[in-house]
């Protein structure tokens, strides 16, 4: 493992926010050090509270990946699996918990597995879009109405995205 992937990351998205942290608190270390270290304090609190809660959520995320046969990937969300593929990879990615530490490895060890790109974006939307986890939420901050509308719009759209991508790319 090369020292500076991981100081700041192997992917140009890892080293943007990883840079673009770097440059915003060397400004604000020169220009307000102590807004800047109540930064750091805080940030690193917050991650000492979630640490063991994503590195949970990682070991289950790919132990589902593992668990699941490649067939039953490839037939159930693969290329020939068509709206049926989309609609239930959209919805049941609608019903996945966690952040996306836990989402998205999820995801992505279905879309190794053989899952259709059409099916991938449909879920990403579906988890993103629909996201069952914030309902309850939903309900003490807005209330059933905003709530249901919610749902009711959001369900379409993983549906939607998929097919768009499964007819034009």
């Amino acid at each position: 493992m090369d020292i500076l992937n991981i100081i700041i990351g192997k992917s140009w998205g890892q080293r943007i926010v990883v840079l673009g942290a770097a440059i915003l608190y060397s400004y604000l270390f020169i220009t307000k050090p102590n807004v800047a270290k109540k930064g750091v304090i805080n940030s690193f609190q917050t991650f000492t509270t979630l640490f063991t809660l994503i590195i949970a959520a990682l070991l289950i995320s790919q132990a589902i990946g593992l668990l699941i046969p490649e067939e039953r990937v490839i037939d159930l969300l693969g290329e020939g699996s068509g709206l049926k593929g989309i609609a239930t990879g959209g919805l049941l990615a609608g019903l996945l918990q966690g952040g996306p530490y836990a989402a998205y490895p999820i995801i992505k060890s279905l879309y190794d597995k053989g899952a259709h790109i059409s099916v991938v974006i449909a879920m990403l939307l579906g988890y993103g879009a629909i996201g069952i986890g914030r309902v309850a939420y939903g309900l003490m901050f807005f209330g059933p109405k905003i709530v249901g509308l919610r749902l009711l719009l959001a369900l379409p759209v993983p549906i939607l995205a998929g097919l768009i991508v499964l007819l034009f790319v």
